[in-house]
C-alpha cells in the first residue's frame, strides 16, 4: 500500500487558498462578489480563505465553491489525495459541443470558399447544404431543448 501525502490542516488551507487565487479575484473570470452570489456565502468569508492565517474552509462551503469553479479547480484539490476527477458530460453538453464544432467547421469552410475572392456555385451549394443541416440543431438549442 502506498503512503498518502501528508495531509495537514495547513497544507489543505494552502492548497485551497492557492486554487482560489488561480480562479477568483481581480482580473480572473470570477470575482469574489460573483462567487458569493453564486454560492450564497458572504464575500468577506470567501475572501478570508485566501488570506494569511485565514480559517479552514468547511466542507459544505467547499462543495458550494468548487461547484461554481471550473472542474480543473476541484481536480487540483483531488490530486492531493491521489484522485483525478473528470467532469461529467451530459448528453446536452456533448450535443452542444458537437453543434459548436459543426458551426466552427461551417465558418472555416466559408472562409476557405471566399479565400480567392470568388464564391463558386459548387461552394455556395455546399455551404447552403451545411448551413441548412445546422438550423434544426441551433433552433433546438435556442428553444432550450436538446439536440440529437
Amino acid at each position: 500500500m502506498e503512503m498518502m501525502p501528508e495531509i495537514t490542516t495547513e497544507n489543505v488551507k494552502a492548497r485551497i487558498a492557492d486554487t482560489l487565487r488561480m480562479y477568483v479575484g481581480h482580473g480572473k473570470r470570477l470575482s469574489f462578489a460573483d462567487l458569493a452570489e453564486a454560492t450564497g456565502d458572504e464575500e468577506r468569508k470567501l475572501r478570508s480563505y485566501v488570506e494569511a492565517g485565514g480559517s479552514l474552509m468547511p466542507i459544505d462551503v467547499m462543495l458550494r465553491v468548487f461547484s461554481v469553479l471550473p472542474p480543473e479547480a476541484f481536480a487540483r484539490i483531488a490530486r492531493v489525495i491521489g484522485f483525478s476527477a473528470a467532469p461529467l458530460e451530459t448528453a446536452d453538453i456533448v450535443n452542444v459541443r458537437k453543434v459548436l464544432s459543426q458551426s466552427a467547421r461551417l465558418v472555416a469552410n466559408g472562409n476557405e470558399y471566399l479565400e480567392d475572392g470568388v464564391l463558386k456555385h459548387t461552394e455556395k451549394a455546399q455551404f447552403a447544404t451545411d448551413a441548412a443541416a445546422l438550423i434544426p440543431q441551433l433552433q433546438s438549442i435556442a428553444e432550450g431543448g436538446t439536440t440529437h
